[in-house]
């Protein structure tokens, strides 16, 4: 079976009530190059009952950020286009997205860019691959320390 037919298997397998465990339905903007990835993640991230905006390069990941304003932002480190650092300092420089869970997802060495992440304005640099029960936890703990605060401001 294709990795596309497994997702899609997989995506037929969600219930409502998978679908509803979260009530606000928080909204993911995920940007990664890679297809493949790009659609498992968005695909388990929609199982846990996340909304998500996927992207393919940073330009597009900027222009759909700045179209519906998601809750957590999860960006590759090398995008086309612009990177995941260009993305991160842009965002930050526009006052709504100032409060906005941003988190760099890569397999490069944390030891050399993981610094560089936050320094642009980063709140998490995670390194591929990753085991997704504990970054479904930590991408709920991103949005519920930040989203009270941008929906009262």
């Amino acid at each position: 079976m294709a990795l596309s037919e497994n997702v899609q298997h997989i995506s037929l397998r969600a219930t409502a009530a998978q679908r509803a465990q979260s009530p606000a339905r928080s909204t993911i903007l995920i940007a990664e190059d890679n297809a493949d990835s790009r659609e498992v993640m968005a695909t388990l991230l929609r199982l846990k009952g996340f909304q998500v905006i996927a992207a393919e390069n940073g330009v597009e990941a900027l222009e759909l950020a700045l179209l519906r304003s998601p809750d957590l932002i999860v960006l590759d480190f090398e995008l086309p286009g612009l990177n995941g650092l260009s993305v991160v300092q842009s965002l930050r420089a526009i006052p709504n997205f100032l409060k906005t869970p941003i988190v760099i997802l890569s397999g490069h060495d944390p030891a050399r860019y993981r610094q560089a992440a936050l320094n642009a304005g980063c709140d998490d640099y995670l390194v591929k691959p990753v085991d997704f029960d504990s970054l479904d936890q930590r991408f709920h703990e991103l949005i519920e320390r930040t989203v009270p605060v941008r929906k009262a401001g």
